[in-house]
């Protein structure tokens, strides 16, 4: 039996994206391959994801809960492809969280008791603080060594257990670099 196979384009939709005059963060977002072109290194997207400002918005994805009226991709998918992009554990957009104190503040501050703590964000938060602590693990525990709220506010929230994940992981790199 013979398959008709729809010829396949060269370029990707996210190729088509990046290839735009004038494009946000959320078209990237929005394109199923984004994920798997980060993981393939495409040059060009890492070059637009490592920029501070989009860092800094990945991260408001993850630590900020979306407002009420907003859509489900705020709600739901942009907050899982911010993550996946971080725990692709590429090494520029690393980099740019980790060397900006700002949005390493950002990050940790989901973790502050005035703020919502839902599961769903409580998991995203976890899988980029871990990515972190492999792959940044100096920068990350001299940020909570400046920070020692930081480790109150993760006891205090022990609760969760995204948040407790984040401690032992906190607690074990700190008792090996010690």
């Amino acid at each position: 039996m013979f398959w008709k196979l729809a010829p396949r384009s060269a370029s990707s939709h996210v190729e088509s994206v990046l290839d735009k005059e004038n494009f946000t963060l959320e078209e990237l977002l929005d394109e199923v391959e984004t994920i798997q072109e980060c993981k393939a290194l495409n040059s060009r997207l890492i070059n637009f994801l490592r920029d501070r400002a989009q860092v800094e918005q990945l991260v408001r994805y993850i630590v900020e809960e979306p407002p009420e009226d907003t859509n489900s991709k705020r709600t739901f998918k942009f907050p899982f492809v911010a993550c996946e992009l971080f725990t692709c554990e590429i090494d520029d957009i690393l980099k740019t969280l980790v060397e900006e104190e700002e949005l390493m503040h950002l990050l940790f501050s989901f973790l502050e008791p005035n703020r919502p703590h839902s599961a769903l964000l409580a998991g995203y938060f976890s899988k980029v603080a871990v990515c972190l602590m492999i792959r940044k693990t100096i920068p990350l525990l001299n940020y909570v060594k400046a920070h020692q709220d930081v480790l109150q506010q993760l006891v205090d929230l022990i609760g969760i257990t995204s948040i407790m994940e984040v401690e032992s992981h906190v607690f074990l790199s700190s008792a090996w670099n010690t």
